[in-house]
């Protein structure tokens, strides 16, 4: 019942701004996807419903540290005398994706959200109805969260091309961590950089707004994005991710603590907790804690030629692009 509530308060709040625009297509086939989609599918290119589509699937995503880069939304307009039309469309979008050949990842927590993979490709799928239509957005994604990535079907494709990441896949002294677990922090060691120590980063971000041709109003959504890493000089860090706005009415904190060790190039990140919580309305609906894997990060320093801040520069070992990360 919780989630059946947040995405009819998601699809209302979305459908309302996107129904707005007149940039709409009737679909055959998925863009993103390459599925046929069920009949009377309507794809919306409005630059303002395909922000907004964008931020509801980084609320979960961004936590994830999953980046998004294109992202497709479908409408299913619901026949007024078919009652049953939602669960219809979206049993008939499942069988497609399965006929397609894609491993259709549940979120536990949220059974709106959904990852997608097939070969190389990586996707999330965000699904909800309401008595008027049916709603699909899809985001192409850099990467599966760590626990997708378990799942046997992931293990099995990604067993062959392990080789490829072989010098990232152990992290240094994993032996002597695993037989530590639940001790205390190690003590400070010798190769780790004073020029680490610190706080990096910035826990505000840009804003989507829109205006309204027809009131001439700006409506803002109030998507903002933030993202710092704190690394002391006992070995210890905290990484905090924020994801807020105002329509829909979101917001998402993320915080990672555990130890840290950095050789050469690499930042090696050991979690010991993470607590990701969800707001909506102002009501928490989601409060828990994991210990996800160790993970490694790229690293370089240099001073902004612009901002003349200093400023780190990280990669995720799974991802291509570098974030920048100033000195706060």
């Amino acid at each position: 019942m919780r989630n059946k509530l947040i995405a009819l308060f998601l699809v209302f709040t979305v459908a309302s701004a996107i129904l707005a625009q007149k940039s709409k297509d009737p679909v055959a086939r998925s863009l993103l996807l390459g599925i046929d989609l069920p009949s009377g599918a309507l794809r919306y290119n409005g630059v303002f419903s395909v922000a907004v589509a964008k931020s509801v699937l980084e609320m979960h995503a961004t936590s994830e540290q999953v980046l998004l880069t294109e992202v497709e939304v479908l409408v299913f307009p619901h026949p007024s005398d078919d009652k049953n039309a939602g669960m219809k469309n979206m049993e008939e979008l499942k069988r497609s994706l399965q006929r397609s050949g894609y491993e259709i990842i549940p979120v536990a927590n949220d059974d709106s959200y959904s990852w997608l993979r097939k070969g190389g490709s990586n996707f999330i799928l965000f699904t909800s109805s309401t008595k008027r239509e049916s709603n699909v957005y899809i985001g192409l994604a850099n990467q599966l969260p760590g626990y997708a990535r378990q799942s046997q079907q992931l293990l099995q494709v990604e067993s062959a091309v392990s080789s490829v990441n072989e010098p990232l896949k152990t992290p240094p002294d994993a032996t002597a961590r695993d037989n530590s677990a639940n001790t205390s922090p190690p003590e400070p060691s010798d190769n780790i950089l004073p020029e680490l120590i610190g706080k990096w980063g910035n826990l505000a971000g840009a804003k989507v707004n829109w205006q309204d041709a027809s009131t001439g109003y700006m409506i803002v959504s109030g998507v903002s994005k933030g993202y710092d890493l704190e690394l002391n000089a006992d070995g210890t860090f905290v990484q905090r991710t924020v994801v807020t706005s105002g329509r829909p009415s979101y917001r998402v904190f993320v915080s990672t603590s555990g130890t840290w060790k950095q050789t050469g190039d690499q930042i090696w990140l050991y979690p010991g907790d993470r607590h990701y919580r969800k707001w909506e309305n102002e009501i928490i609906m989601i409060d828990e804690h994991s210990v996800p894997e160790a993970y490694c990060m790229f690293w370089r320093r240099q001073i902004n030629e612009v901002t003349a801040r200093n400023c780190l520069y990280v990669r995720y070992s799974t991802h291509e692009i570098e974030q920048e990360l100033c000195r706060e």
